[in-house]
């Protein structure tokens, strides 16, 4: 719980390889979850809400650990966030390619030096308690006839490795709220009144340390990268607009011939049933069932091709809970109603009446 605790802490201390991990898991939770297991748009967006946080809530511990502003932390946040909503709304395998984005600001604010060399705990410092997970030191006993057991004025007393696992856990979570304190003053105040010569960074690895390096001396280079990596990122993502537009152009520039249904006209002779409407038979032995109404107008009603229509007519309920489609319902002479079945259906719909 703690562990989580500190995930969400606006408060602390991140180093390097811990912001790097929380922000390359969050990416790869979301792209697991949104594509294998979530399916309704709500659940994807309250999970990339909790990543978002998650991320941007990393990311303001990192800037405070490299003593610079939280604007960074902002832009790679926005980043972020922008890259996801991208992700949600657009439903192509294109649009994964924004998440050069906010890897772009991963990889810089990775790449900052600490501003002092501190004890952290799975790379976090700051007021959530994480000692419990820090290995303790194990101390060597001394042998017997080496140690030396006060006897004077008193009876002697025995130090073991338990008194010393309690005093070093007390004197490393002490030592870990004080680092923090000190950091937090020292960061603040190199924001306000920066001196780089005063400065000694305390760099987290050689990796970081080379792309740092690598961006100090090669800025326009580094800049010029980024430009090309955003243009082929939105390049990519409009892809799929560009095709369809051009699948758009040729469609309508071939002219199509309408394809029209005959519908099936021969009907059989009708056979009365006791509530005022009659079976019938199609050329095809399809049934259908006729009644009458009221309805100025001639014309399909229902149309299960196309989905379209009035709703009540798109099946027949039974009383034995039976529901059967129908193909269309259609509507001759100012109001004689003929529902059409499919032949597959005709056996079945005989049975439920």
């Amino acid at each position: 719980m703690q562990l989580i605790k500190s995930l969400f802490c606006f408060r602390g201390c991140d180093n390097g390889e811990r912001f790097l991990i929380i922000s390359l898991f969050s990416m790869a939770l979301f792209f697991l979850f949104n594509g294998v297991i979530l399916t309704s748009l709500t659940s994807k967006l309250v999970l990339a809400l909790i990543l978002v946080v998650m991320f941007f809530a990393s990311s303001i511990r990192r800037c405070r650990d490299a003593a610079k502003p939280s604007k960074f932390a902002w832009l790679a946040g926005a980043m972020f966030s922008l890259a996801l909503a991208i992700i949600l709304m657009l439903p192509y395998a294109t649009s994964y390619a924004v998440i050069v984005l906010p890897l772009v600001a991963i990889f810089l604010l990775f790449s900052l030096p600490s501003y002092k060399a501190l004890n952290y705990i799975l790379g976090y410092l700051g007021p959530v308690d994480l000692s419990e997970l820090a290995q303790p030191t194990h101390l060597t006993k001394q042998p017997i006839a080496n140690r030396i057991e006060p006897s004077l004025y008193g009876t002697p007393t025995e130090y073991t490795t338990e008194d010393a696992t309690a005093n070093n856990s007390a004197n490393s979570q002490t030592s870990a709220a004080t680092a923090f304190t000190d950091i937090s003053q020292s960061a603040e105040q190199h924001q306000q009144a920066p001196q780089p010569t005063a400065r000694k960074a305390a760099r987290s690895n050689d990796l970081a340390e080379l792309i740092f390096n690598w961006l100090a001396t090669n800025k326009n280079l580094a800049i010029i990268a980024a430009t090309v990596v955003l243009v082929f990122s939105l390049t990519v993502i409009a892809l799929p607009f560009i095709g369809n537009d051009n699948q758009a152009g040729v469609s309508a520039g071939v002219a199509q011939t309408p394809v029209t249904l005959e519908p099936v006209t021969a009907r059989s002779e009708l056979l009365a049933m006791p509530d005022n409407f009659f079976l019938l038979l199609d050329a095809n032995d399809g049934l259908i069932i006729h009644w009458q109404a009221d309805r100025l107008s001639d014309g399909e009603v229902w149309s299960q091709a196309k989905a379209q229509g009035d709703l009540s007519c798109a099946d027949i309920e039974f009383n034995n809970g039976d529901k059967i489609r129908t193909i269309n319902v259609v509507v001759e002479n100012s109001g004689d109603y003929y529902a059409n079945f499919s032949p597959l259906d005709t056996e079945k719909v005989i049975q439920s009446l």
